[in-house]
């Protein structure tokens, strides 16, 4: 077992700490893979380092001097390998702090990229027959030093001010913000033979180093810790001391104060495991084992973790007859643009630690939004349901628990839960205009009542464009005791509920306009209308070719509708009139790879580009269009 007292940097990854107690591997399928990076001698230590992976081995030399027998004045060294992209190891090895680890066992470090300090372990021991030992087993010690690049090259900050000549002090391992640092020692004191403590530093002194405690350190040794995001610990113990092998735990630090430890079975080993580091995402990491099947001593090995999967099930439904929606629109805060299938529902993929938004895209409904998360939330199938309420213009609904104090019109704050319900539905229905009305009951003065519920509504809407509504898609109205909903009129005996019943505030739509790509267009682009214009079987009304290639000539021919018969387009405008196509002159190119389709709907004449199967594919060409100044025109679905 040749390791020197060694250490670990790297961050743990955060999808371990979010889950629930810790229980970081629960939810995890792990490979473990070979490196190209071992010899047949001691290597340890792996840490990130930037770029590339830092460890500390022998040189070539010196592993033939090993194995001749003439050992003496061989140390451990410092080497990187560059890391590609996906932290795989490249090819290449270069021994690093040569100058300032010479005479040394040099390893291992743990970096800090908020500071850009390097903390490194270093001894100084170089008696051959005790050159395989741990240091625990010999009278070796250990110190800390902090290393900076100042112009590019490594230079030496300071040693750690409670290294002490008498024990050791080693193993580093840095909190992100580079302020708390755990490291092990055999300092007396202490609960076994090596102890994990930690030091905070406070306007760049550090503190008294702190035992961490029974629930980590034991009358064993505790070596190799690893701090992520001040949350979670990992590290290696023998637990029990002499001669036992190294596993490998982790332990949730609650108010700073370590939980019970939990051995990561996965991948300890009957030999020794020690040293793992993670990635930034958690999704590649390297440690040390001497378990069978390595080059010979403690390798250090690759392992991959596969997170569980986080699917999502959408279901669109009718608010009031619970029935599903098919083919309806939902467009996801990551961009994402789905249709509901036969079923109403929309099947796909989450990330991890992601938070959504799913909102509905329907005609004739009150559109609704679904927020959602995966933080925290253990992997498998989410589940969420959008009920959406057909509407018309000119309906109206009652907003709950509005309240003003007795003659007054200011917004109280139960009353904000209420009106952002309202802003909710605004956003969620760009096109739609509302009116909020404020009514009063019968008692007092027509004038007065009058007054009052204008003053209400004002400061009700005024609520509503300071939270981002633009006020030409509100207006204020009051009513006063004019639109009464029951008896209550003056001079008629009513109870104080009943006169409540009349103290409302109400919504009304006014315009239910969906992005409708509607122009007021120059008369110079609309068509002569003296001249005839013939309709085919299907209402379509052509335009003029000499710049639109009509879709029968263009690349949309090659196109299929997806599997439930949906074909996709872009309504670029709506007219009143038909035009021609000089308007479309600064689309030529999209004209012609998409084709462009002209139809009379509903008293308009409607111009539609392309055919596709997925909404995904009309969308980027909306984006396109809207570039190129086409800001209103939007996704249209025909079977």
């Amino acid at each position: 077992m040749k390791k020197v007292f060694t250490i670990i940097f790297i961050a743990l990854p955060f999808f371990l700490f979010a889950q629930n107690d810790c229980n970081l591997f629960e939810h995890t399928t792990i490979q473990i893979k070979n490196t190209n990076i071992n010899t047949s001698e001691s290597d340890f230590g792996p840490a990130f380092v930037n770029t590339e992976l830092w460890y500390s081995a022998f040189t070539e030399k010196e592993i033939k001097e090993i194995l001749s027998g003439a050992s003496r004045e061989i140390f451990y060294h410092l080497y990187s390998t560059p890391l590609n992209s996906d932290e795989n190891l490249l090819e290449g090895k270069n021994i690093q702090l040569e100058e300032i680890s010479a005479g040394y066992h040099a390893g291992p470090v743990s970096f800090c990229p908020a500071t850009g300090e390097l903390f490194v372990t270093l001894s100084n021991y170089s008696n051959p027959e005790i050159k395989n030992k741990l240091y625990r087993k010999a009278n070796i010690h250990l110190k800390l030093i902090v290393v900076k690049k100042v112009n590019n090259v490594w230079k030496v900050t300071e040693e750690l001010p409670f290294n002490n000549p008498t024990y050791s002090v080693g193993h580093p391992a840095i909190a992100e913000n580079g302020n708390v640092l755990y490291f092990v020692s055999d300092k007396p004191g202490g609960k076994g033979g090596t102890d994990i403590y930690k030091s905070v530093r406070t306007n760049g002194v550090w503190g008294k180093p702190e035992n961490l405690g029974d629930n980590v350190n034991t009358a064993g040794n505790e070596m190799f810790p690893f701090i992520y995001k001040d949350n979670l610990l990992i590290y290696s113990s023998n637990q029990l001391g002499g001669e036992d092998n190294l596993d490998m735990y982790y332990t949730c630090l609650s108010d700073k104060v370590p939980g019970k430890p939990v051995a990561l079975t996965e991948l300890n080993s009957p030999a020794d495991d020690f040293g793992l580091v993670l990635n930034d995402d958690g999704t590649v990491g390297y440690f040390v084992s001497k378990k069978d099947g390595g080059m010979g001593d403690d390798d250090i090995y690759q392992v991959l973790f596969t997170r569980g999967e986080y699917k999502l099930e959408l279901l669109v439904q009718d608010k009031l007859n619970q029935q599903p929606i098919p083919l309806a629109t939902v467009n996801f805060s990551d961009g994402k643009i789905l249709t509901t299938d036969s079923k109403g529902l929309i099947h796909r993929d989450l990330d991890y630690d992601a938070t959504y938004t799913a909102t509905s895209d329907l005609d004739g409904y009150m559109n609704e939004s679904v927020s959602f998360s995966t933080s925290g939330v253990d992997y498998g199938v989410i589940k969420q349901v959008i009920n959406v309420e057909k509407v018309a213009v000119g309906q109206k609904f009652v907003l709950e628990n509005i309240f003003y104090d007795f003659d007054k019109w200011n917004i109280l704050p139960e009353s904000e839960v209420e009106l952002n319900k309202l802003v909710k539905i605004m956003n969620d229905n760009p096109g739609w205009k509302v009116e909020l009305g404020s009514h009063t009951d019968s008692r007092g003065s027509n004038s007065y009542n009058e007054r009052l519920s204008q003053k209400r509504s004002d400061s009700a809407v005024g609520y509503i464009i300071s939270a981002g509504i633009s006020k030409d898609r509100i207006i204020a109205k009051g009513y006063g005791e004019t639109q009464l909903v029951n008896q209550c009129r003056d001079g008629v005996y009513c109870t104080e509920q009943e006169h409540r019943q009349n103290r409302r505030t109400e919504f009304k739509i006014l315009e239910m306009n969906k992005e409708t790509g509607t122009y007021d267009i120059p008369e110079s682009f609309v068509q002569n209308q003296n001249s005839s214009v013939q309709k085919d079987g299907a209402g379509n009304v052509p335009v003029e070719p000499k710049t639109v290639i009509s879709e029968s000539d263009s690349k949309t021919k090659q196109r299929k509708a997806n599997k439930n018969g949906v074909i996709y387009q872009v309504q670029l405008i709506a007219t009143s009139k038909p035009i021609n196509t000089d308007y479309f002159a600064g689309i030529d190119d999209l004209i012609k790879t998409y084709g462009l389709e002209t139809a009379q709907i509903d008293n308009l004449y409607k111009y539609r580009l392309g055919s596709f199967a997925t909404r995904n594919e009309a969308n980027s060409v909306r984006k396109m269009l809207q570039e190129k100044g086409f800001a209103k025109c939007f996704i249209v679905t025909k079977q």
